[in-house]
C-alpha cells in the first residue's frame, strides 16, 4: 500500500530580499528541477504538484512591531509522502539561499512553520 500523502504549501517571493530585484529564470528552473528530483513519484498531474504561475499578494513583518511589507509570491502545493516532509524542509532551506530569503513560509497539512536556513544548507 502506498504511503499516505500530505499536502504541503509554500510561497517564493518574486524578488530577492536584499535588493528587491527579480530572481533570474534559472533560479525558478532549479527549484522545479529539485522538487522533481527529491519527489520523483507522483508528478502525474496537478493533484501531486501544483506550481503557481499566477502571482499571490501577501505581506510580512521584518521584525515584531514593524509595519507590514507588501510582497508578491508564487505559490507551490505538493502532495508528498508524510515521511518526506523533512526532505521538503531541507529543500526550502537551500531555496532560501538561492532566492535570498531570511525564512520560507511552509504549511504542512494546515500547520504553518517558518523554515530558516543556516550557512551550511547550501543552494539549489
Amino acid at each position: 500500500m502506498d504511503e499516505r500523502r500530505i499536502q504541503c504549501e509554500f510561497f517564493i517571493p518574486i524578488v530577492r530580499n536584499s535588493d528587491k530585484k527579480p530572481h533570474q529564470p534559472i533560479a525558478w528552473n532549479l527549484l522545479v528541477n529539485e522538487i522533481r528530483r527529491v519527489f520523483p513519484a507522483g508528478h502525474s498531474g496537478p493533484e501531486s504538484f501544483y506550481r503557481g504561475d499566477s502571482l499571490v499578494p501577501g505581506e510580512y513583518e521584518e521584525s515584531p512591531g514593524t509595519l507590514p511589507i507588501s510582497d508578491i509570491s508564487r505559490r507551490y502545493i505538493l502532495a508528498i509522502p508524510e515521511s518526506k516532509v523533512n526532505d521538503l524542509r531541507l529543500l526550502l532551506k537551500m531555496a532560501a539561499h538561492t532566492f535570498d530569503q531570511q525564512a520560507m513560509y511552509l504549511s504542512v497539512a494546515g500547520i504553518v512553520e517558518f523554515v530558516i536556513p543556516t550557512e551550511e544548507d547550501g543552494c539549489l
